[in-house]
């Protein structure tokens, strides 16, 4: 289990209707997505979670990506069990994770990507539970 390189930041708030968690930092790799995933999942079962808002802002990716992967990743940790809103930071990358968001939800997943935290929390709110 790897941790989070020191140039990257992960921070969580406890807000009123979900968890939120903002990573940042000057590049992005599938090790580092891993990484910070992993460490979301355990946060989430420690509070007891059941939404999530996942802002994501980092800088260039290193290496291939592998959005199947990633997802198979994130239904191992269990992250299918809650309703995630997945705000990405870099507007230019939006299309690229909705893909992941149409692999997710094929398998069941209840998650949304979105290119604003305002319109993530609207869903998180009063979307479908």
């Amino acid at each position: 289990m790897n941790p989070l390189p020191p140039d990257i930041r992960l921070v969580f708030e406890d807000r009123a209707d979900y968890l939120y968690a903002a990573v940042t930092g000057p590049r992005d790799s599938q090790e580092i997505s891993m990484a910070y995933w992993r460490q979301i999942a355990v946060e989430c079962e420690r509070r007891k979670a059941r939404k999530l808002m996942v802002v994501e802002n980092l800088g260039d990716y290193e290496g291939e990506r592998n959005l199947a992967r990633t997802v198979d990743y994130l239904f191992d940790l269990g992250m299918d069990k809650l309703q995630i809103a997945f705000v990405v930071g870099r507007i230019e990358l939006v299309a690229h994770m909705e893909h992941g968001e149409i692999l997710a939800l094929e398998r069941g997943a209840n998650g949304r990507v979105f290119g604003s935290s305002s319109v993530a929390e609207r869903w998180l709110r009063h979307g479908a539970a």
